[in-house]
This record gives C-alpha cells, sequence and structure tokens, in this order.
C-alpha cells in the first residue's frame, strides 16, 4: 500500500517529539510533574502498570525466548525487564536520545542497541518474540497492514508477538494536554517548555485489534487492565 505524504509528515513530527521529549518520558510512566493526576488516579495508574509488567515477566519466564527484539524500545522501561529473560535482545528506536538513557539505564547489560526507522529496518535474523509498548498506538492506519507484514517476516516460525499499549483513557496524559479524541488518529502533545507537536494516537480495544489481526492471518490473545493498558500476544495463525 502506497503511504499519503501527509503520513510521512506526521510520522517526521512525531519523531521530532520523541526525541524532544526523551528526558521527560519516564515522568508519564512515573507519575511526575504534568502527569501528576493526585493521589487515587496515581494508583490506579501504577496498579495497572505492574499488572502490564508482571504479565510480561510471567510470559517471559515461561517462554524463555532465546533471541528477541524490543521495537521502538524509549528510554529503556521495558528492556529492563526483558534483557534478563531473553537469551539474546535486539533494541532499535529511531532516536538517538532515547538510546543514550535506554544504555544508561541498563548499564551496560548485553543490549544489541540499533538505531533505525521501524517502518523501515529489517533484520537479517529472525527472532522467537518481538515486543512493543506504547508503539503500535503511533501506527497510522495506512501503514498497519505492511508494518505487520514486516513484523511477520522478522518472526520466526513458531514466535510471538507481545504488545502493550495504552486504551483510551483521558487520565493517561498530562493535564494540559487537550482530553484525546477515542477515534480521531491524531492528538496534539505538549512539551514541558510548552512546544506542541501532532502525533499519531490509535487507541486500540482488544476486540478490535485482535478482529483487525485476525483479518491479516494472526490470532491474538488480548486483555484489558481497568482502566488505562491493552496487552497480550499475537502468533501467526496455525503457528
Amino acid at each position: 500500500m502506497s503511504h499519503d505524504a501527509s503520513d510521512d509528515a506526521l510520522l517526521d513530527e512525531q519523531l521530532r517529539y520523541y526525541r524532544a521529549r526523551a528526558g521527560e518520558y519516564d515522568d508519564w510512566w512515573l507519575r511526575r510533574g504534568r502527569y501528576d493526576r493526585g493521589t487515587a488516579l496515581n494508583a490506579a495508574f501504577l496498579a495497572d502498570a505492574r499488572a502490564v509488567e508482571e504479565a510480561l515477566c510471567g510470559w517471559l519466564d515461561a517462554a524463555r525466548p532465546a533471541r528477541a527484539l524490543e521495537l521502538a524500545c524509549g528510554t529503556g522501561l521495558f528492556t529492563r525487564h526483558l534483557a534478563p529473560r531473553v537469551g539474546h535482545l535486539t533494541a532499535v528506536d529511531a532516536s538517538a536520545e532515547v538510546l543514550a538513557l535506554n544504555r544508561a539505564r541498563m548499564g551496560g547489560a548485553p543490549v544489541e542497541y540499533v538505531q533505525g526507522d521501524v517502518f523501515t529496518w529489517r533484520s537479517p535474523v529472525r527472532f522467537d518474540c518481538i515486543f512493543m509498548s506504547f508503539w503500535l498506538s503511533h501506527v497510522p492506519a495506512t501503514r498497519f497492514d505492511g508494518f505487520w507484514s514486516t513484523v511477520g517476516a522478522a518472526l520466526a516460525p513458531g514466535g510471538t508477538v507481545y504488545v502493550i499499549d495504552s486504551a483510551h483513557e483521558p487520565t493517561s496524559t498530562a493535564r494540559d494536554h487537550a482530553v484525546p479524541s477515542r477515534d480521531g488518529g491524531v492528538v496534539t502533545r505538549k512539551l514541558d517548555d510548552g512546544r506542541a507537536f501532532r502525533i499519531v494516537k490509535v487507541f486500540w480495544e482488544p476486540d478490535t485489534l485482535a478482529e483487525r489481526l485476525a483479518a491479516l492471518g494472526w490470532q491474538a490473545t488480548l486483555a484489558r487492565t481497568p482502566r488505562y493498558f491493552v496487552h497480550g500476544t499475537a502468533r501467526r495463525a496455525g503457528s
């Protein structure tokens, strides 16, 4: 499928946003600064965060993938869980800034880092597990099919894709962000210094994502935490 030029421009702006946001990114996960929503909402978010972390670690401990790929690895919030539980981890991100933070967080752990565009980077090897957290929601509709074709090509026979992403919950984002539309596909996000950027944001629900993947030949097992996240696995149908 051809790519819309407007999508290319939006993805370029999205990358600029995440490069500029690198040093602020963890504030969202840790509920600091503009993402502090008060005691009750912070507790709900952090409980959901623990739930997806524990689910991932439990799956990894049982599956023990020999070779894993983390797409859009970011600052390492999940790299830290993956690396000790897989034989070899390759972590890819387009932003040098977040890769530097990831390396620092991992403190010399044996992770193979690659700076590359997740849409165009190709691996010479195939992986038993491909993991992505908070990336699928940034894939435009026009690139969804092609992206999953690329993922499938990188997955070893019988391998598993593990996805964690954002459910539609207005209190997940910063206090000064506009309430995101459930179906708009694009949101405006601000940095601490007030600069604003437009990014792709597709809010998947477990059933609709599973149906969409089934049409592409994947069998997905997905769930939603009480408020904030969608998570689970996908495998090639019949594998």
